[in-house]
């Protein structure tokens, strides 16, 4: 039995009930990465949805296939012109980004930035990707807290994020993009690394997206997923960095996280 001390007293037998023990780990506010903030661009004519926090119960680990230098304000730019004017993106798709030297080099500085707001639901699963509602996901969409609109106008219900008793996957999770490139060279690919000089995610980026994640835990408990962009859509993307989510995940643990 491990004996705590409090002033210079053995404890070993105190009652938890005398309030003396401390968690290992602190409670919410913490900061185990310094989020920075940025100011995006955003398309008043593109529709988008609102949701409330609680809605989200997992983190969707993505490459963003362009140079590692690359800012995440670059991104949104990308981003809204990926979008038509029948179809537009109303701003970057997910909801932080992570600079992040490669093997061996040291740039860009290693850096969180905030994106999309977590309170509007992201563009970054797969639109064709539905998943299944437990019963305050349910609740909440039954309650219409799950709104759709443009700005500066009314906010709907949309029917299209149900499909089948399932709801979109983006209303129930958060993109975390690496910012890199992490899939082979391609024709569609340009970025990608040569065949023979695979990349693959430093210790230090892992800690840092484990750090992200577990601090996002802390502040918003549901989220208790971690998952990578192509298990839910066919898609090259994160790269190598999928080899690495249960890394990340088990980084995770030593700040005192849970996370499947």
């Amino acid at each position: 039995m491990i004996s705590l001390s409090v002033s210079g007293q053995d404890c070993s037998n105190c009652s938890q009930d005398q309030n003396i023990f401390r968690p290992l780990v602190p409670q919410w506010p913490i900061e185990y990465v310094t989020i920075h903030t940025a100011q995006y661009e955003r398309n008043p004519k593109a529709s988008f949805c609102r949701r409330p926090t609680e809605m989200v119960d997992t983190i969707v680990i993505h490459h963003s296939e362009t140079i590692n230098t690359t800012t995440p304000e670059q991104i949104n730019g990308l981003h809204l012109a990926r979008g038509t004017p029948e179809d537009p993106w109303y701003m970057i798709a997910y909801s932080y980004a992570v600079n992040s030297p490669y093997n061996g080099g040291s740039t860009p500085k290693a850096k969180v930035t905030e994106a999309r707001p977590m309170e509007l639901v992201g563009a970054h699963a797969g639109s064709d990707a539905f998943v299944p509602m437990n019963e305050e996901q349910k609740k909440m969409w039954d309650d219409g807290l799950i709104t759709c609109g443009r700005e500066n106008q009314e906010f709907k219900i949309n029917p299209n994020l149900i499909r089948n008793g399932k709801i979109k996957a983006n209303v129930t999770t958060i993109g975390i993009v690496v910012i890199g490139n992490y899939a082979p060279f391609s024709k569609t690919n340009p970025n990608g690394y040569p065949l023979d000089k695979p990349r693959y995610p430093t210790k230090s980026t892992q800690d840092l997206v484990a750090r992200l994640s577990c601090q996002l835990q802390k502040k918003y408990p549901k989220i208790n997923n971690i998952k990578w962009h192509n298990y839910y859509h066919p898609t090259s993307c994160p790269g190598t960095i999928k080899e690495y989510i249960n890394k990340i995940i088990t980084l995770t643990r030593k700040y005192g996280c849970d996370f499947k």
